[in-house]
């Protein structure tokens, strides 16, 4: 059974390997624009929350839990670039590079856009849920959670994560990315701890979305292989 693993692991690992190769060939370096530009964004927050720009970064992307929702809505797309609380710049890049970069490859910038958007913002307002509503039996954090800083490009990357696995077929690495998280929540269950939990569910959502997508719409273009209840293999890298 562990022989079983290994290989399945390691055909996993070679299709996102070949869908990278694919995507360099085909584009080079434009091929991970969106890539870039996100890591850019966060290394140049980084630097400017760490110099003389920390006030603009506050105002601009600082998005904290107790904060009133008009303002925490105007500061969504910049909280996910923003630098984290409790990781370093180094470790947004990483997540980054990573998730983004691998879903760019095989699903495109708008696909990856989409569904790392998604899954910061639903898993953002979820976090003001647990603070301000939710019963303790429900998740609910103590009111000091309502001044912490809830920024960073965590949620996102799960939830693109999630979603890349499960569209590629990669169902060990995304069980290794779920077990991560599970591990990680149960030893520091905190308000980011619940976001991610959120933001998988968000991630799962929006893949469970396009294969539904892809399967109505071959039976859609090959009706004779509908009524046979066959389904021709849709291509996730078209």
């Amino acid at each position: 059974m562990r022989q079983g693993f290994a290989s399945g692991l390691r055909a996993e690992i070679g299709r996102l390997r070949l869908v990278v190769v694919r995507r360099w060939s085909a584009r080079g370096a434009v091929g991970y624009l969106l890539t870039v530009a996100v890591v850019t964004l966060i290394v140049l927050m980084w630097v400017l929350d760490h110099t003389t720009g920390r006030t603009f970064v506050a105002a601009c992307c600082g998005e904290r839990v107790g904060a009133p929702m008009t303002a925490a809505l105007l500061k969504l797309p910049g909280s996910l670039v923003a630098p984290a609380a409790l990781l370093p710049v180094w470790g947004s890049v990483v997540q980054v590079v990573l998730a983004f970069g691998l879903a760019e490859a095989a699903v495109g910038a708008l696909r990856t856009l989409t569904v790392a958007a998604t899954s910061h913002v639903v898993a953002t307002l979820a976090g003001r849920y647990f603070v301000w509503y939710a019963p303790v039996a429900l998740g609910g954090l103590a009111p000091s959670w309502r001044s912490a800083l809830d920024t960073g490009p965590s949620a996102a990357t799960v939830g693109v994560a999630v979603y890349l696995a499960i569209v590629l077929g990669c169902g060990r690495i995304g069980g290794a990315v779920v077990l991560a998280i599970a591990i990680t929540f149960a030893a520091r269950s905190d308000l980011a701890g619940r976001e991610h939990l959120v933001a998988m569910v968000v991630g799962a959502g929006c893949a469970a979305v396009q294969l539904l997508a892809y399967r109505w719409s071959a039976r859609t273009a090959w009706p004779e292989l509908a009524i046979r209840d066959v389904d021709p293999e849709p291509s996730i890298l078209g």
